[in-house]
């Protein structure tokens, strides 16, 4: 319920500062919320979440109207949103991972499908609000998502479910993006790439 306030808040604040109506933040904020859990349930065959629970579409709702109202307060707070998106990523990912293992999936699928839905509400939300995808930078973004899966996967399963195995996987991934944030670490040139063809 929390990632998907902090997810709604998000959606909303990224584009506070280009003019938005209360209904487009509505639906801004629920996409980006609900969206990345929904594309994860569909690939594993499940019914998505929030119909099970209609009450993650109110907290979708109240997270969204929220930021937009009082999203006047921080539109150049660009920072804050890298921080938040972080938080939401990390609580999605353990989330799905996890959801994934009680399926009876394997370590590679939960991994797969965390690292997914940990990253996929905010390409929507970067996609709907026509603005550069963090995936699609230099940013050290989804890696930290993948270390954290993999170390709360095997936590889960090679050490034989360790009860704070969440917890492990949410430093691992909110540490580290929150590090890349505040150093402005990117990723190094070597294992990126990027079209040098003249223009």
């Amino acid at each position: 319920m929390l990632g998907t306030a902090v997810f709604a808040i998000t959606g909303v604040l990224a584009v506070t500062r280009r003019g938005l109506d209360v209904f487009g933040a509505l639906v801004l904020g629920i996409v980006t919320a609900l969206g990345g859990g929904t594309v994860r349930d569909l690939i594993v065959s499940v019914q998505p979440f929030w119909i099970d629970d209609v009450n993650y579409v109110w907290v979708a709702s109240a997270g969204a109207l929220m930021a937009f109202w009082i999203g006047s307060q921080f539109r150049n707070a660009h920072r804050a949103l890298l921080y938040l998106d972080a938080i939401g990523a990390a609580l999605f990912a353990m989330t799905a991972a996890n959801k994934v293992l009680l399926l009876g999936m394997s370590g590679p699928v939960a991994v797969a499908m965390g690292v997914l839905t940990g990253i996929g509400g905010g390409l929507i939300r970067d996609v709907l609000a026509g603005r550069p995808t963090l995936l699609m930078s230099r940013e050290i973004y989804a890696t930290p998502i993948l270390l954290g899966c993999i170390a709360f996967v095997l936590l889960q399963t090679v050490a034989l479910s360790v009860p704070y195995a969440a917890g492990v996987g949410f430093a691992i991934i909110f540490g580290l993006r929150a590090l890349a944030i505040n150093r402005h670490l990117e990723m190094p040139a070597w294992l990126t790439h990027r079209d040098r063809s003249p223009h």
